[in-house]
């Protein structure tokens, strides 16, 4: 702190040089204590408002707004809390349809809060509503403890480590609607997780014990006393070679098993398969009794490798999930197998970089400037089967397609960091799933999504 005081022998210094004959008087020694008296009284006013300052400064948070949304810190930076969100609206445009489920129509696919806190000592939460199709749903509700990298504790709901396409963000998936693969994995589910980097940047690992979501389930509780457990193991071998083309490689395994038993009020077996324009073309026979309706009735196991390959402006992603389930139908009992696959690639026109975590444009739409965003196209192949001792005692072949396949096309164009947009169109052959077991119309539709998050 600069010092507005003087020393007495400085006045008197200064005092004697200036006026000599005077300097020694009573009077002068008088001023020179009064002035002394106002000097060291302001060097205390200022101390005192240079802490009061310092005391403000040290209770008021800080505030921040960006790309992450809104932040809000507290002064030591131990605690913050996060807003942050997004919204997609969709349209789904039917082609050569005579299926009158099949509804062309705008709708607001997901709309979705998001808060996160962190605490003092290595401690975070995260809490994601979503509003979207004019339900209310509770997505993350989740505490992490991660007192190092190789170590992450979670308790609460979040998605179940299995599914790669499923384990990519709402708001980085290249299409409108994830490929078939994901029919037979969990949306989200409740227990704890143990997670962690066992080779930094390499290798990464998943273990949770959950509820027991069924396939695209979306539990809050549970429906009967088993539980699963589910473990993931991804790696990225070739991240730190010299080789440039072999770092964007990641594999992976992941699995779960647990058990399931249906009753008549909760089969426990999902609510069905859906095509990319959410279209239902296979669920288990239900009716109003045990005799006529199929229930979960035992082991429940998924396994699916998966993997995917960045290089440039170039990616393919890959996965495969088979499923065992055991069911029954009044006296009928059978251990069912599902599988399907998803293949997927894309560029990025522009030369952007593609990304798990998606595409950031170099230059963001500004056409006064004469720049427009990034632009990447996509292609996507996914086919699932149901197992064929599924027909006809546990479902119909003249409503549930034994084999769907989707072909889809696209372009999605991100204008910058906040917006996109996404343009699909889709034709999905089915086996089955008509009357008197014929195959099921063909699919044909043209998809479309405006996403914006802040």
């Amino acid at each position: 702190m600069r010092s507005f005081a003087l020393s007495r022998l400085a006045l008197l210094a200064l005092l004697t040089t200036a006026y000599p004959a005077a300097a020694a008087t009573p009077d002068v020694a008088a001023r020179i204590n009064a002035l002394e008296q106002e000097l060291n009284l302001l060097k205390r006013q200022l101390e005192v408002q240079q802490e009061e300052q310092k005391n403000v400064a040290s209770k008021q948070a800080n505030v921040e707004y960006g790309r992450k949304g809104l932040k809000i810190s507290s002064p030591d930076n131990q605690y913050s809390l996060s807003f942050r969100g997004y919204a997609q609206a969709d349209s789904r445009s039917f082609i050569d349809n005579s299926n009158t489920g099949n509804v062309d129509t705008f709708l607001i696919r997901t709309a979705r809060p998001i808060f996160e806190a962190t605490f003092p000592d290595d401690f975070r939460a995260r809490l994601m509503l979503d509003f979207g199709g004019g339900q209310t749903r509770l997505l993350d509700a989740f505490v992490d403890y991660t007192p190092d990298s190789a170590l992450k504790l979670r308790a609460g709901k979040f998605k179940a480590p299995i599914g790669l396409e499923r384990w990519q963000s709402e708001q980085e998936i290249l299409f409108v609607e994830r490929g078939m693969a994901t029919n037979l994995v969990p949306f989200r589910d409740i227990g704890v997780q143990v997670s962690g980097e066992l080779m930094p940047q390499q290798l990464e690992y998943n273990i949770a014990y959950t509820t027991g979501a069924v396939d695209i389930g979306d539990p809050n509780t549970d429906s009967d006393n088993g539980k699963d457990i589910t473990a993931r193991l991804f790696a990225h071998p070739f991240r730190n070679s010299d080789t440039v083309a072999a770092q964007g490689l990641g594999v992976g395994l992941a699995g779960s098993i647990g058990d399931r038993d249906g009753a008549l009020s909760s089969p426990n077996l999902g609510d069905g398969y859906r095509t990319p324009a959410q279209a239902k073309f296979f669920s288990y026979t239900s009716g109003t009794t045990l005799a006529t309706t199929t229930i979960a009735a035992g082991t429940k196991w998924r396994v699916n490798p998966q993997a995917y390959y960045y290089y440039g402006s170039f990616s393919a992603l890959g996965e495969y999930v088979r499923t065992s389930q055991d069911v029954k139908r009044g006296s009928a009992e059978q251990t069912l197998n599902n599988d399907a696959f998803t293949f997927i690639s894309t560029y990025v026109l522009t030369g952007e970089n593609a990304s798990f975590d998606g595409v950031k444009p170099k230059a963001n739409f500004n056409p006064k400037r004469g720049t427009w965003g990034a632009f990447e196209i996509v292609g996507r192949y996914s086919v699932l089967r149901v197992d064929s001792d599924t027909f006809p005692t546990f479902a119909s072949l003249a409503s549930s397609a034994s084999e769907a396949r989707d072909a889809t096309l696209g372009v999605t164009w991100y204008l910058n960091d906040s917006l996109k947009f996404n343009l699909n169109y889709s034709e999905t052959h089915f086996d089955g799933g008509a009357a008197s077991g014929q195959d099921r119309e063909m699919e044909k539709v043209v998809l479309s999504r405006a996403q914006f998050r802040f």
